[in-house]
């Protein structure tokens, strides 16, 4: 695997941008509860990160509404100039 490759994609953004926000929220959730954590902090850590998860896919799911919402105002706003 040619790291350099990679790296040099990522920061000139040639990368899968196909890829959408909630499976990639997804597939890291799934990672987070494939782990084993063997201490008491470390479960903890993995607690957290669950939490602030769940809390990212609730704002991101606001954002997407507010989006929605923003549109469609828009949308009026540009019909009612044409009418103009």
């Amino acid at each position: 695997m040619d790291f350099d490759k990679l790296t040099r994609k990522f920061l000139l953004g040639e990368w899968k941008g196909s890829v959408s926000v909630n499976s990639r929220l997804s597939s890291i959730k799934e990672a987070l509860q494939s782990l084993k954590p063997r201490t008491i902090k470390e479960q903890q850590r993995v607690e957290l990160a669950l939490e602030n998860l769940t809390h990212i896919r609730r704002g991101y799911r606001k954002l997407q509404e507010e989006h929605r919402v923003l549109e469609e105002k828009l949308q009026v706003l540009e019909e009612g100039q044409g009418d103009e």
